[in-house]
């Protein structure tokens, strides 16, 4: 029997980069059979592009405000999930499949797995007493077979067992607006009683691809200023996710990362660890004060 493949694809003022991605996806070997656009502008950009391509499977929902990527994944997931698909790719609109063969390699992984909720390209270990993610050895991929993972980031190619979704009401926190909504997914399908799931080859053909073998992990590096705004949602969704899971023990960890942070990032110079300390601060604030969405502050 056909499996019933479909994807969404989450945009906000990227139409040229969406276009790509979607052609990029009905070019797989094993394609979607539908992608659904999920407009997060709302001048709804991405609409042109949806008129562009009325040659392919392509559907467009604009959800009329900036959702973020968590809600903009919860709709994506309930709407196709009510279509009755069996897998749902979720798909940022800048990362699409680097190898023809992704979703043919994915969906043969997910069919052929014990009670799989999700697989995706490339995944890590979580540390359920620190908060921390454990990343996979080259030693490991470099293994044949399939490798059980607690977390799979959305922009490496996450397709998730939809029928898990309308069984058990498994969705990502869309309060959370941006950071680990992809984590916050992964926790919540595991607690269902699913699997995850990565493809030891196709995790090393990316992991040569952008130059991982030997790459050691350097925790408390440097970031681009530009990007620092991510802290803050990254701490504040961290905070939230452990507190739900009840995993006390993470979360206390987690907070005293964040004062460690807030100092120790002033080794990179006083404007650096103003901002950076700002942001991460801000972002524990706002959880003890169960601050959730979207924050638009100046950094």
């Amino acid at each position: 029997m056909k499996i019933r493949f479909a994807a969404f694809v989450m945009t906000y003022k990227r139409t040229e980069i969406l276009s790509k991605t979607i052609n990029e996806l009905f070019q797989q070997t094993y394609p979607p059979e539908k992608v659904l656009i999920i407009d997060n502008d709302p001048e709804q950009s991405a609409h042109s592009v949806f008129q562009q391509l009325t040659h392919l499977s392509v559907g467009y929902h604009a959800v009329g405000y900036n959702s973020g990527p968590a809600g903009a994944a919860k709709i994506g997931l309930e709407i196709l999930s009510n279509e009755g698909y069996d897998w749902i790719a979720w798909i940022d609109d800048d990362d699409p499949p680097i190898f023809p063969d992704v979703c043919e390699i994915l969906l043969q992984t997910a069919t052929t797995q014990k009670k799989c909720g999700s697989v995706g390209v490339v995944g890590h270990h979580f540390n359920y007493r620190t908060g921390f993610f454990n990343r996979i050895s080259d030693e490991e991929v470099k293994k044949i077979g399939v490798m059980e993972v607690d977390f799979i980031a959305g922009n490496m190619i996450k397709i998730i067992n939809a029928a898990m979704i309308r069984k058990h009401d498994v969705f990502p926190n869309s309060d959370l607006f941006f950071g680990f909504e992809d984590l916050d997914m992964d926790l919540k399908t595991k607690k269902a009683g699913y699997h995850l799931y990565v493809d030891k080859g196709l995790f090393l053909r990316y992991r040569i691809a952008y130059n991982g073998i030997n790459k050691k992990q350097i925790k408390g590096a440097r970031k681009n200023e530009n990007s620092l705004w991510r802290d803050y949602y990254s701490t504040r969704s961290m905070l939230i996710i452990l507190k739900e899971q009840h995993q006390h023990l993470a979360l206390f960890v987690t907070i005293v990362r964040v004062f460690y942070k807030s100092i120790s990032n002033y080794k990179y110079g006083i404007k650096y660890g103003w901002i950076n300390m700002k942001l991460n601060l801000l972002g524990l604030i706002d959880f003890c004060l169960r601050k959730k969405g979207q924050t638009i502050f100046k950094i």
